[in-house]
């Protein structure tokens, strides 16, 4: 389990953390109305410092969600920006997943009206290491990946990762350590809360953006890597039948930042000795290293 920081930024105060706690009768706890986001904030040890990554590309992400959920708030990105160096300085030294959420914590579970509800953010941080030399084992989730017209993946919304927990509560169950979702096509979508990508000799295969896909950072920073690598990118429809056609395949995000995959359902890979997946994660841990 990840430990998380003893302070919250809350509406341009650092506070302890439960006093960003929302109420138990709370409009965002009870309907999953809130809109969150993630960023890596890596302490570089011989420089003294922190590097945010990518940190504009998710704070503009997190206002234009909750703008678009009509969670409005006049923070702006800058003033985020200062939240989070606020609150590291407030922790000990080390990497940390940044959290940003947007949400109303009033004591009020109605739908009608909720506009009319004052909004809170609160910015906190968990504490992880960096084990992306581990692979895992993934299977095809009987879980469906939910629609994107139905709730906008793009926008990060709280309630939407129910679908993210059942897909990795099932796989967990079955003794896998993620799962793989297909949208209503039988078209494979992305892992749990993750981009996945399929190895070949020459190139890296992912699926092409679709409403059901997550528009990942990560994703698109290792595709222009790639791209800078002369590695060729395919971005296309991918099915399960296609397993046995692929060298290798991994898993990016955020938090999980690259993971080698070494078993999908009954297909074995040594994705972490691939070339291709050796290449990239050089290059991801040397963009973080500033």
């Amino acid at each position: 389990m990840f430990e998380t920081t003893s302070f919250a930024w809350k509406n341009g105060k650092i506070v302890q953390i439960n006093e960003a706690d929302p109420s138990i009768a709370s409009h965002s706890l009870h309907l999953g109305i809130g809109v969150f986001d993630g960023l890596m904030a890596y302490f570089n040890i011989e420089h003294g410092h922190y590097y945010l990554h990518h940190v504009n590309s998710h704070l503009e992400r997190l206002l234009n969600g909750s703008s678009k959920m009509n969670l409005k708030i006049s923070w702006t990105v800058e003033d985020l920006k200062q939240g989070i160096f606020d609150l590291l300085e407030k922790e000990p030294q080390t990497t940390y997943y940044i959290r940003p959420i947007v949400y109303r914590s009033v004591p009020q579970i109605n739908i009608t009206g909720s506009d009319s509800m004052p909004v809170d953010i609160a910015i906190f941080g968990v504490r992880v290491p960096r084990s992306v030399d581990d692979s895992i084992t993934c299977h095809i989730s009987p879980i469906e990946r939910i629609s994107g017209s139905a709730i906008p993946i793009e926008w990060k919304i709280c309630g939407a990762y129910v679908n993210s927990y059942l897909a990795r509560n099932t796989a967990e169950k079955s003794g896998f350590n993620d799962g793989i979702m297909l949208d209503r096509k039988g078209r494979i979508t992305e892992a749990s809360a993750s981009n996945i990508f399929f190895l070949t000799k020459e190139s890296i295969v992912t699926p092409a953006l679709t409403p059901e896909i997550f528009p990942g950072i990560t994703r698109y920073s290792l595709l222009k890597l790639a791209k800078e690598s002369g590695i060729e990118v395919v971005e296309r429809d991918i099915f399960p039948s296609e397993m046995n056609s692929f060298e290798g395949a991994f898993l990016a995000a955020t938090l999980m930042e690259l993971k080698p995959i070494s078993i999908i359902n009954t297909f074995q890979y040594e994705s972490y000795k691939h070339p291709i997946f050796i290449t990239l994660l050089k290059k991801f841990r040397e963009s973080t290293y500033q």
